[in-house]
């Protein structure tokens, strides 16, 4: 009994405390969906990030995150650890870092367990070191620090209140006023602080609160509602934007005080299991105007609504990666922006709760591990979901839940996923599972399967649309159009499967004209009103004005009458025109035009007719007049990153909703809009080098010569503490740089080398999704060498002269001498080059075995005395001459007998012959003789001579051969104009030498008379 009236006493005063600190407007209902929101953590999971005691974020924007075993800058990407090292000056006094703070100028201080206080010093990269006490003493520990309002701080200690004045000086705790001297305040010392926004100083102690309105005001102790003998130890304090002081105790939950001078109030927890009152509050922070976070050592985080008068519990669960890393919080922050930082034992997780237009749902009543595999939603305003195990009926205000089909239960859906519903006119509701059709009343009740005549019960059931009192069924056996009685099975309209081309129905659209768009795995096809026509429209995927061939998920027509396809792996079609001739036109949409993934898994038209699409990576949306396209990510609050095809719909409050393998994303579209301020832009880490330095203050990079070969290095990051993927990072380096150059988002870093000695300065460029641009610039300066300065240009240019015309001496006389040398060489070549070259003429135009003219070059003067004989009128004679027998020598002594046997006569056609004539063989035993001049006595005397030196015998070895010879002859004439024909008349003479017996020679003559001591020779 007397824990019911505790209870009820702080129920009715937690309740009247809200009401009189709440906004002035009455507590409306919650809105759409925001019963079932779900607060997304991106988690941080780096070792020097976790096992965090308190958070702090400077002037530039940085994070600094103090530990137990030193001290973390953070910019969102990289981290930079401090640590204590008694050996190196300016290093952290001591490791274990029990508070921090950020004063009014910016400066970062550091409260240590026992090494008193720090502030950083960023021109040096440093820390000062102020001590609290003598070493050996207690109150070095430094548990609070906040600002005096006079440019100097309050610091808590185990000794009382210290004071560090805006010129750095140290007051300790028994200095006197305005001080506080330990027997002023529990001997245990301070644990928090906080000066509030009237002046007032309000002090926590392991015994109790206290406050004092001023500097000479006098101490008052601020009691704890509650009927207990003690005052609860006090943990820690908080303001929020209201003006309401927050009170964290270490056993005994947390409090609120409407303003200084209101009697604080207990913060009651809602729920069958609420815990606040008896928990240790670790931190305090405000989530936006209406919403303030407890962080509690072992339960979470307490989220209050002091507008909604409630409370929630955010806890880590293994089923959900966005929840909590896990529930022990040792501290908060709201950065400048608005993102919320929490500090567990095990992560820096971060949430981000300006986005309103995105909410991710991740638990809906006892459904375990959430997908959302269809959505219809409902005529009352409720929307019904497919969920593992079934599907709930949902109401997204009152955050109602009616489960329909969990297995086990009676009248149940069969195992397996429903992939489609349709509302019955009649509030009914059919269910498409993978076992069949089924249907249910719409109030939970009621479920059975439906009977298609001619269709097996138990196949899968993809699509499903109701129209004009006609069930549309889509399966992997076809279409089906089905006219459902209230009672009974129904009656089969239409069927059709074959005639679809690919019988997999994936997507139905039916239109109020009577036509029915189908999807299929393959493509897409429109049945006609008349019931009869099936139109296949032709595919092409890499015909982007044809319709994509391929997993048909979606399909819907725009406020425009126009059909827009949605498909796996070819982004959006729609269908623009078509032409006289039945053609029709489409226009795809892929990544190339902005969306985010080619593989479209539903598509919903907003009440202001937007599409949006959910892909395989996050949401988009499209503008059907202009196509211009909006992407949405983690930063727009998408938490739910790839979705299930045909899970998608429009709610009773124009939000659109869509389903997805780990949640419901809902997008609210008309509060997509977020104010961000663009974040400072930071130099994070400076490489000079090769080695870490530190960036000078305001002023230029100064690069000394001897580290232009390694350069440095200039890493960047916008401290917004966004997605990488949110922003874009450009450089350009002015005087060097052309144009911009892309950095990586993961990187974020601009590096050069050797760059030659001047002034340059460093643009970075951050661009964010929505165009706003964050800029940066560092001059710097390269710094030229001994050897780059004026005076050793002007040095080296006289040595260079004087060695010059050194060199040019010496150049001269060697080159003289190599003249000579040169010359010399080079008549040597030329003499070898010309016995070459003759040695190359005899092999081209001399037979190698005689040593007499080769038929190449006996054709050339053949030719050059016809020219001669047509130009002059000098006759010359063709002799062609073989060997009898030749081949009976080579056939019965060998080939070395032959070649013997050639040699001797090209020896004796010399002798017979004059010098003036040219003597050749043309091949084998084939010999020929141009005699110039020439006449019939010529002719003859040479034939003759020639016949008589071949009848001698020849010699070989032990053998004597004996040859003849047989001559054909031709007479050129003055008028010979063709050689061939010349040739062709020698070997017609020859052949009649052979025809006489051999051993003899005929000749051709043109002229009339020949003597008559040879007629016998002529033909």
């Amino acid at each position: 009994m007397l824990f019911t009236r505790q209870f009820l006493l702080s129920t009715v005063l937690w309740i009247g405390t809200l009401l009189a600190v709440s906004f002035p407007q009455a507590a409306t209902l919650p809105s759409a969906w925001a019963p079932f929101a779900q607060v997304s953590f991106r988690h941080h999971d780096e070792d020097a990030l976790n096992s965090g005691t308190s958070l702090t974020q400077d002037r530039s924007g940085f994070i600094w995150l103090g530990t137990q075993t030193g001290l973390v800058r953070w910019d969102g990407h990289r981290t930079r650890l401090y640590h204590a090292n008694p050996e190196q000056p300016g290093s952290l006094p001591d490791n274990y870092i029990q508070s921090m703070h950020t004063d009014a100028g910016g400066r970062v201080w550091i409260g240590t367990s026992a090494g008193g206080l720090a502030r950083y010093d960023a021109a040096c990269d440093c820390f000062a070191t102020l001590r609290t006490a003598p070493r050996g003493q207690g109150n070095a520990h430094v548990a609070a620090i906040v600002d005096d309002g006079a440019g100097g701080i309050w610091v808590g200690t185990g000794a009382g209140l210290a004071r560090v004045d805006a010129g750095g000086r140290f007051h300790g705790a028994a200095s006197g006023a305005p001080q506080l001297a330990a027997p002023q305040l529990p001997a245990p010392g301070i644990s928090a602080l906080l000066r509030d926004r009237q002046g007032g100083l309000w002090i926590g102690t392991p015994e109790g609160l206290f406050y004092r309105s001023g500097d000479t005001a006098p101490l008052q102790a601020v009691h704890l509602a509650g009927p207990r003998p003690d005052e609860p130890s006090i943990r820690t304090l908080y303001e929020d934007e209201a003006g309401r002081v927050w009170i964290g105790t270490s056993a005994n939950g947390a409090f609120v005080a409407a303003a200084p001078g209101a009697a604080p109030r207990s913060v009651v927890e809602q729920g069958a299991h609420a815990t606040l009152e008896h928990e240790r509050v670790t931190a305090v922070v405000q989530k936006d105007a209406d919403t303030i976070w407890l962080g509690t050592e072992t339960g979470g985080i307490v989220e209050v609504d002091v507008q909604q008068e409630t409370t929630r519990r955010l806890r880590y669960r293994a089923d959900i990666p966005d929840s909590l890393r896990d529930d022990e919080i040792n501290a908060l922050l709201r950065e400048r922006s608005g993102q919320l930082f929490v500090v567990t034992r095990t992560a820096l997780s971060q949430h981000d709760p300006r986005p309103r237009g995105v909410m991710t749902v991740r638990a809906i009543g006892n459904v375990p591990g959430l997908g959302v595999y269809h959505i219809r939603p409902r005529p009352d305003g409720k929307v019904m979901l497919s969920v593992p195990g079934g599907a709930v009926d949902v109401d997204p205000h009152a955050g109602t839940v009616t489960e329909i089909g969990v297995e086990g239960t009676p009248g149940a859906l069969p195992k397996g996923r429903v992939l489609s519903m349709a509302n019955a006119p009649d509030g009914g509701v059919y269910f498409g599972t993978q076992q069949g059709l089924y249907r249910n009343d719409g109030e939970g009740a009621g479920t059975r399967r439906i009977e298609i005549p001619g269709r097996r019960a138990d196949s899968a059931v993809w699509a499903l649309a109701w129209q004009d009192g006609v069930l549309w069924l889509g399966g992997l056996d076809g279409l089906w159009a089905v006219r459902m009685p209230s009672a009974g099975p129904g009656t089969v309209l239409r069927r059709e499967d074959q005639a679809l081309g690919d019988r997999r129905v994936t997507a139905l659209l039916p239109l109020d004209d009577g036509t029915v768009w189908v999807g299929t795995r393959s493509g897409v096809v429109r049945l006609d009103r008349d019931g009869k026509t099936v139109e296949r429209l032709p595919a092409d995927n890499a015909d982007r004005t044809r319709a994509p061939n391929g997993f048909i998920s979606s399909l819907l027509t725009d406020r425009k009458g126009r059909l827009w396809i949605g498909s796996f792996g070819n982004g959006v079609s729609i269908l623009e025109r078509t032409d006289r001739a039945g053609r029709r036109w489409f226009r795809r949409m892929t990544t190339a035009d902005g969306l985010p993934d080619n593989s479209i898994n539903m598509m919903v038209q907003d009440r202001t007719g937007l599409v949006w699409l959910s892909t395989d990576r996050n949401l988009a949306s499209v503008q059907p007049d202009t196509f211009e396209v909006r992407r949405l990510g983690a930063a727009d609050g998408v938490h739910v990153p790839t979705y299930w095809s045909s899970a998608g719909a429009l709610g009773a409050d124009g939000e659109v909703l869509f389903g997805g393998l780990t949640g419901l994303s809902v997008v609210f579209p008309d509060r997509l809009a977020i104010h961000r301020t663009q974040p400072s832009l930071a130099v994070t880490q400076l490489m000079l080098g090769g080695r870490p330095a530190r960036l000078p203050a305001p002023g230029t990079l100064t690069i000394a010569p001897e580290d232009r070969a390694r350069g440095f290095t200039v890493e960047f990051a916008a401290l917004d503490y966004m997605p990488p993927e949110y922003r874009r990072y450009t450089y350009r380096l002015d005087g060097f740089d052309s144009t911009w150059i892309d950095a990586d988002t993961a990187v974020r870093r601009a590096s050069y080398n050797n760059l030659p000695p001047g002034a340059y300065r460093l643009h970075v460029r951050a661009t964010d999704e929505a165009g706003g641009v964050t800029t940066l610039e560092l001059p710097i300066r390269v710094l030229p060498a001994w050897y780059q300065q004026p005076w050793a240009h002007a040095l080296g240019a006289v040595c260079v002269l004087a060695l010059l015309a050194a060199l040019v001496q010496a150049r001269t006389s060697l080159l003289r001498r190599r003249q000579r040398e040169l010359e010399a060489v080079v008549a040597s070549r030329t003499a070898e080059l010309r016995a070459t070259q003759l040695q190359l003429e005899t092999m081209a135009y001399n037979d190698a075995l005689t040593d007499l003219p080769n038929r190449r070059r006996f054709n050339d003067e053949l030719q050059r005395l016809a020219a001669l004989g047509r130009r002059n009128g000098t006759p010359f004679a063709l002799l062609l001459m073989d060997l009898d027998h030749f081949k009976h020598i080579n056939d019965t002594l060998g080939h070395d007998a032959g070649d013997a046997l050639l040699v001797a006569a090209a020896g004796r056609l010399r002798a017979a012959v004059r010098e003036t004539d040219c003597v050749a063989r043309l091949g084998g035993d084939e010999f020929a003789v141009l005699l110039t001049p020439a006449s019939d006595a010529i002719v003859a005397d040479v034939a003759r001579r020639i016949v008589e030196s071949m009848r001698a015998p020849v010699a070989f070895g032990p053998h004597t051969m004996h040859v003849s010879a047989s001559i054909g002859a031709v007479l050129a004439s003055t008028h010979v104009g063709d050689t061939a024909m010349l040739y062709k008349e020698a070997d017609t003479a020859l052949y009649h030498a052979k025809e006489a017996g051999r051993n003899t020679w005929r000749m051709v003559h043109p002229a009339d008379v020949q003597p008559a001591e040879d007629a016998a020779h002529r033909v």
